[in-house]
């Protein structure tokens, strides 16, 4: 299986110096057949001269230094690409030795901080029977430098592949620049002869072709997913920044007693708003069923085929919807079966809408509202009737009847909650998929289980994916997971379903490998059987 940093540094590999080099070699031949070519015709000019040969001169002259031309290029071209390959090779092995490296210590980090857990369970249960622990100890402080060691390993990793990355950029910057060089020479338009040129060179370059514009979009990309992520670690840093601010004007104003006070009350309101969340009950509204299943009906059918959500923008776009179609008023949750043309169901679809009410003493409205929000980044595993109301809609729509695959998906709150929801005991051998936009659910990065396909888009000038605040751990910010993947835009407005939706339609316009389960196909292949199900708080 390819790992986290293979994939993520997949461009340091994709220049294939093994291939380029033969295809150099082949390039220099042709470079020297077209100069053998050019002396041959200039020969016949001038050892057979007569009225036709000296009718003919001005032209074989001029044809001769076209060749002349070609063969500087094809000869340039062949040089850069040797150059290139030859360069490339030495580089990638490196990098190759990089990953091989850290997949070792990711694993070793990745066991040693299960060990950890288990030691300091054996260490209280020890204090608890009034046995010495100091050897248990010991033996944390070893397991634990262990684990540092390896993390430290992991990043150096890191940093030898971004060395290469750099190294690789390099060496293709000069290859391209030697090949600019080369197929100018002598040229009349740059535009016209890179055209002519690359045409007559076809299969020859199809692999640099290819090389090169994966390589160059992958320069930028990275640079704006790099961009993106700095954006966000300074949206934190702001966000801190302000907090401190408040503090320190409290401080200012009421000294230390006033800074205690001010504490006090917040862990009052907060323990209120946890034991209210444990006490209270959800009470369903309404809970209707819709599918999509053919009836013979041409209008009818395509109609409702066009309500199916095909990739992660049509879900954006449903998100969107239950978001609207509640409001504050409720809590429209969907749970999706995904059928087959026979009707068994083949994956479930849960789809959580984001925060709609922003009251904080809300005691009747949506669900998902302000408390909610507070309790998952501040409280994360205490239930919510958020939460609650998402597993009774589970329950009424058959989810536990069935031993169908599970995506969770939502975004903003939604997210948040899909991510919360995907580490539950009751469903974690059955989660497969969880598909989020702008949502803070890096800290459970560590707790889903790592067969999981984890997407993530986060705008970078977007705050909301940067509350973690309780949970977030170091061992969450190691990502060595290929299929835990994040997308960094960097774009405006800055929290919006439609942006998410069309930022999720340019970077995946196609489910990834192993989603497209929980999409149902055009026409009659498949179809998606929901239950809507729409909640309020209760006492």
């Amino acid at each position: 299986m390819t790992s986290g940093l293979e994939w993520e540094f997949e461009d340091v590999f994709a220049g294939r110096p093994a291939e380029l080099e033969p295809r150099a070699r082949r390039l220099q031949l042709t470079a020297d057949a077209i100069s053998q070519a050019a002396d041959a015709l200039r020969d016949i000019v001038d050892d057979q001269r007569s009225r036709a040969t000296d009718a003919l001169d001005e032209s074989a002259t001029e044809a001769a230094a076209g060749l002349r031309r070609a063969r500087t290029r094809y000869s340039g071209t062949a040089t850069a690409l040797t150059t290139y390959a030859v360069e490339l090779a030495p580089i990638q092995a490196t990098a190759r030795a990089a990953i091989e490296d850290a997949d070792f210590h990711q694993a070793r980090a990745y066991r040693l901080e299960g060990d950890l857990d288990d030691i300091r369970n054996e260490i209280a249960q020890a204090e608890a029977e009034g046995v010495s622990a100091d050897a248990l100890r010991e033996q944390l402080w070893s397991t634990s430098d262990g684990a540092a060691y390896s993390a430290g390993q992991v990043e150096d990793a890191r940093r030898a592949l971004n060395d290469a990355r750099q190294q690789v950029y390099e060496a293709a910057d000069r290859a391209i620049n030697a090949i600019e060089t080369a197929i100018e020479h002598g040229a009349d338009s740059f535009g016209d002869n890179w055209n002519q040129f690359w045409g007559g060179v076809g299969d020859f370059f199809a692999p640099l072709a290819e090389w090169a514009s994966k390589v160059l979009s992958a320069v930028v990309d990275a640079l704006k997913e790099l961009l993106s992520a700095l954006v966000s670690a300074l949206v934190v840093a702001v966000l801190l920044l302000v907090a401190a601010v408040v503090i320190g004007l409290v401080f200012v104003a009421f000294g230390v007693v006033g800074l205690l006070i001010l504490g006090a009350l917040l862990a009052a309101a907060l323990l209120t708003l946890a034991i209210s969340e444990m006490l209270g009950k959800p009470e369903q509204s309404s809970g209707t069923h819709r599918s999509s299943a053919p009836t013979g009906d041409d209008d009818a059918d395509a109609a409702a085929d066009d309500l199916e959500a095909r990739d992660y923008q049509g879900l954006m776009t449903d998100l969107a919807e239950q978001d609207e179609q509640g409001g504050e008023a409720s809590t429209q949750i969907r749970v999706v079966a995904i059928r087959d043309a026979e009707g068994n169901v083949i994956s479930w679809r849960i789809q959580l809408p984001s925060t709609q009410n922003w009251n904080p003493l809300n005691t009747d409205g949506a669900l998902n509202d302000a408390r909610t929000d507070v309790m998952l980044s501040m409280f994360p595993g205490v239930p919510t009737q958020y939460e609650q109301a998402v597993w009774d809609a589970m329950t009424d729509a058959g989810v536990f009847e069935s031993d169908a695959p599970i995506m969770f998906t939502g975004w903003s709150l939604g997210g948040m909650m899909a991510g919360e929801l995907a580490t539950d005991p009751r469903v974690a051998d059955r989660v497969e998929s969880v598909f989020t936009a702008g949502s803070a659910i890096d800290k459970h990065y560590s707790d889903i289980p790592s067969d999981v396909r984890v997407t993530q888009i986060n705008n970078g000038i977007d705050p909301v994916h940067t509350l973690e605040l309780v949970g977030l751990e170091p061992v969450d910010y190691v990502r060595f997971d290929n299929d835990w993947q994040t997308y960094r835009p960097l774009t405006w407005p800055m929290h919006d379903s439609g942006m998410y939706g069309a930022e999720a339609e340019r970077y995946l316009p196609e489910p990834r490998p192993g989603d497209e389960v929980f999409f149902a196909e055009a026409g009659a292949g498949s179809y998606e059987d929901v239950y809507v199900a729409e909640y309020t708080r209760g006492s």
